[in-house]
């Protein structure tokens, strides 16, 4: 029940406040290419979004998804955008028309969800651009959320005291959808050679925490979350609408 309180609230509140709080969203969702399509579907779809998804709340990115239950998809991101913003997304007959020129080489769209950036959990390196992202996604239990929180913010306070090169971000999906995807934490990155350096993630996270601090936030994650899938990202600029 408290979990279902606290969708509402997120899905339902932000909509009263937003007139005295900006916040960063993103609608997201998956693009599943029939095989044979694909140079069809990148050229409607690059068409697409330059023509309709190239500044604004409804610009779009696009993420090549490489590993997980989506690999070999294409991620949509769209804004960074509010929801007032949705009610004023292109839909008129011209859009549609020229959307319909993608669909038939789409084998389905899937996961339609809604990511609220968490301003107190985003840390992000000055003029930092990143290629690739690793996604962590957590099912949290119900009345664990408090506690789940304080231990992403021990996480993202490791990455402001160590200064590090990547970003982590974390966004709280704005409606349950069933899926275990209640909380994702996002890590910016450029070369996939960074998984085969030495890891001190352990060390620097009792530099900042204490001793034993590590093996405490691992015992509390296993009690406040249902699970956690990972997913790995790279950006694709050419799809997108501005295609940088």
């Amino acid at each position: 029940m408290k979990k279902l309180i606290f969708f509402s609230a997120l899905a339902f509140g932000s909509l009263l406040i937003q007139a005295q709080e900006s916040y960063v969203m993103f609608e997201t969702m998956y693009i599943d290419v029939k095989p044979d399509k694909a140079n069809e579907f990148e050229a409607a779809f690059r068409a697409h979004n330059q023509k309709y998804h190239s500044e604004g709340a409804s610009r779009v990115g696009v993420h090549y998804i490489v590993n997980g239950p989506w690999a070999g998809q294409f991620s949509w991101i769209m804004g960074p955008l509010t929801f007032s913003d949705l009610d004023k997304r292109p839909s008129d007959p011209a859009h549609e028309e020229d959307w319909g020129k993608v669909m038939p080489y789409v084998e389905k769209v899937s996961e339609v969800e809604y990511w609220r950036l968490d301003s107190k959990l985003d840390y992000r390196p000055e003029g930092s651009g990143f290629s690739k992202y690793h996604m962590r996604y957590f099912d949290v239990k119900p009345g664990k959320w408090e506690d789940f929180t304080k231990l992403l913010t021990s996480v993202v306070e490791v990455y402001k005291a160590k200064k590090y090169p990547n970003s982590m971000s974390v966004y709280w999906s704005q409606f349950n959808t069933g899926n275990g995807r209640d909380v994702v934490a996002v890590q910016g990155f450029n070369k996939y050679s960074e998984y085969d350096k030495e890891d001190t993630w352990v060390a620097d996270f009792e530099s900042v925490h204490g001793e034993g601090s590590w093996k405490k936030t691992m015992d509390a994650l296993i009690q406040c979350t249902d699970g956690m899938t990972e997913e790995l990202r790279e950006v694709v600029p050419e799809l997108g609408g501005s295609a940088e």
